[in-house]
């Protein structure tokens, strides 16, 4: 019986170890899930959360519309507008060689390169950046899953290259690369913002988060002092004038001597900030801010005001001239033509090189170049551009034994235009030295104005009684005998100072045989002046070199047009055979269609024509029709009294001519539409 009762109790005791391996087993199981668990709601909790909504949501990063740039009277100079942007989830792509070849065609890109994005690891590629897209191509794009689109803000700027030098350009992010845009892109930048969406069990995007919630700060609106028609006048010119003479490049600058404002900066070569990308460096440069030189004779305007503010010269006072050749320590002075005895005021007219030393011999070292510098050569005038250079101007402890002489005539010194624009204004306004300016206003989306610049005075130079004597010397550059007959109007007195200036050789030392800088400086009407302008041109070719007969033209038919567009005219026009050389410059200068103008020309300043009839040869500015409807289009053709030809529908993408064009009466209008 025992023997038999024990072989029946070893099967319970098996039976209660495998139910006891079971349980071992579940409790692991049930801990491990256990310790999972807590990983998964603890430990790793964010990890999985971020898993979870990179899932289901999907965001990305828009930059926020960059403020647009305006021109003195509200005229467009650079705008963003809203444009398509395509990226790809590249994980999502299910074909990537069809999907590769649909975008190659619709996005202009090659079908490798779009094919190397889409096969990208990352889990997001922009394909095409700020891209115009017909509706049929979105819905291409839409209906392949993984691609979608985002609009974001792409600069454009409407007058092409006008002021592009001085404008500058962005990037695709939107963030300033080059002039105002860089120098002012805190203000014009705006914030960017995430905007996020929720998408299906496929991943595909559902639907985007109102963006207006997202808090995205726009850009303010910038405001400039300069006139678009002005700059355009000056572009135009200086163009020309590089063309004929073969110069390498040139700047022309416009400034009202009695605010500081910048009215033109136009500079050559030039680019389109549009297609900045088929530019060089060079050619974005804003050579009036960046670059220096040499000034030349244009320096003998400062030495004279110097001379008579410190009462060492009288206007009357005699200089000998050596007749044109003069020994100083170890270099020979030479002026373009021999003289023997010359007035101080004969020395600016005739710009004898060897009048103005022994001028600056009376001045000094230290007062020459205490005025120097109070005229703000060697320090950055503090445009509000990038890129300022100072100058240089050694300090007169470190002056060599012939310094004092060659400064006095514009050797030995080296200015950017804007100073020199700055300094000769000075003398325009009777003595104060302006601070220069090119930002009006910043103003807000909201039209409330955040900033405004107002005219600035640094100090006084000299005084009004020195700045009408320099004034009257300089008129007599521009009379008969002068240097700078060329640059005289057909109607207004013009104060100015030829610059013929040798440009350094930077390899072999001392100066280039050939390489000249000719410039021309002056301001209109001499005795109320409204404009300085300063004309350079960069390395004229032949032998023709001299600023005087280079770039006083220049300044002659910016002077003129400007005026004209400004609605200044003469009360008592000038006469004799200066004023009748600079009518038949003004019939040149206007081109082909120059008859109606002028006609208009002799009617104001002349009285030829009765005053109905000039009205009739009343020029127009040419409106900016940019971006905007065929009835609005039509509402500002009729305002300004201009016929238009209106080419396509929808909205207005391009116009002939450019805005800004001054049109006459058989000019025609045409303006395209899509």
């Amino acid at each position: 019986m025992k023997r038999r009762g024990a072989k029946q109790a070893k099967p319970e005791g098996l039976l209660k170890v495998r139910v006891l391996f079971v349980t071992a087993i579940l409790l692991c199981l049930f801990a491990a899930i256990l310790a999972r668990a807590f990983h998964l709601q603890v430990i790793g909790s964010d990890s999985y959360k971020k898993r979870a909504n990179d899932q289901h949501i999907a965001s990305i990063t828009v930059n926020s519309k960059r403020g647009d740039i305006y021109d003195r009277n509200s005229s467009e100079l650079a705008v963003s507008v809203n444009v398509d942007s395509v990226y790809a989830k590249p994980a999502e792509i299910k074909s990537t060689r069809s999907t590769a070849k649909m975008l190659s065609a619709v996005l202009g890109v090659s079908v490798s390169k779009v094919e190397k994005k889409l096969r990208s690891k990352r889990s997001f590629v922009w394909l095409k950046r700020q891209i115009d897209l017909t509706g049929q191509s979105r819905e291409k794009i839409l209906s392949v899953e993984g691609l979608n689109l985002v609009k974001e803000p792409r600069r454009f700027y409407p007058n092409s290259s006008l002021a592009s030098n001085l404008i500058g350009f962005t990037g695709v992010d939107s963030v300033g690369l080059e002039g105002l845009e860089l120098y002012y892109d805190d203000v014009l930048r705006g914030s960017a913002r995430k905007v996020a969406g929720q998408r299906d069990a496929k991943g595909r995007l559902l639907m985007y988060e109102d963006a207006d919630k997202a808090s995205p700060i726009e850009g303010l609106r910038v405001e400039l002092t300069i006139d678009k028609t002005i700059q355009y006048i000056a572009e135009k010119e200086l163009k020309a004038a590089i063309e004929t003479s073969g110069s390498k490049g040139g700047m022309a600058i416009v400034m009202n001597p009695e605010t500081g404002e910048v009215l033109a900066l136009a500079n050559a070569p030039t680019f389109d900030p549009n297609n900045y990308r088929k530019y060089t460096p060079a050619e974005w440069r804003n050579k009036s801010v960046t670059d220096v030189s040499e000034p030349g004779s244009v320096m003998k305007s400062f030495v004279m005001a110097a001379a008579l503010e410190e009462g060492v010269v009288e206007p009357n006072e005699i200089f000998f001239c050596e007749n044109g050749k003069y020994r100083v320590a170890n270099r020979t002075i030479h002026d373009s033509k021999k003289h023997g005895w010359l007035s101080a005021s004969q020395i600016i007219k005739y710009s004898s090189n060897i009048g103005s030393l022994k001028i600056g011999r009376k001045l000094g070292p230290e007062r020459l170049y205490r005025y120097l510098r109070a005229f703000g050569f060697a320090d950055k005038t503090g445009l509000d551009l990038p890129g300022e250079a100072s100058g240089r101007l050694a300090h007169y402890s470190d002056w060599s034994k012939v310094t004092l002489e060659t400064v006095s005539f514009g050797q030995g010194i080296s200015t950017t235009g804007v100073q020199l624009t700055t300094a000769f204004s000075a003398i325009a306004n009777g003595g104060f030295l302006m601070r220069p300016y090119i930002v009006k206003a910043v103003v807000d989306p909201r039209g409330e104005t955040v900033r405004e610049t107002n005219p600035a005075i640094v100090r006084r130079v000299i005084s009004s009684e020195t700045a009408k004597t320099v004034t009257k010397m300089l008129i007599g550059v521009t009379e008969e005998g002068g240097t700078g007959t060329l640059a005289t109007s057909a109607s207004f007195e013009v104060a100015g100072k030829t610059g013929t200036a040798q440009k350094p050789d930077l390899v072999n030392g001392g100066y280039q045989k050939k390489g000249y800088i000719a410039s021309f400086i002056g301001f209109v009407p001499a005795l109320n002046p409204k404009l300085v302008i300063y004309v350079a041109l960069d390395e004229p070719a032949g032998d023709n070199y001299h600023g005087g007969t280079i770039a006083g033209p220049v300044f002659s038919a910016i002077a003129g047009q400007s005026l004209s567009y400004m609605g200044i005219f003469p009360d008592n026009p000038i006469t004799g055979p200066v004023a009748e050389k600079a009518e038949l410059r003004f019939r040149l200068a206007s081109g082909e269609k120059s008859e109606l103008k002028v006609k208009r020309h002799k009617a104001l300043v002349g009285g030829s024509l009765s005053e109905r009839a000039a009205r009739e040869l009343e020029t127009v500015e040419m409106p900016d029709f940019t971006a905007k409807s065929m009835r609005a289009v039509l509402r500002t053709a009729l305002a300004a009294g201009v016929e238009v030809e209106f080419r396509g529908s929808g909205k207005s993408y391009n116009q002939k001519p450019a805005p800004g064009s001054l049109l006459t009466g058989d000019d025609s209008v045409v303006v395209w539409f899509r």
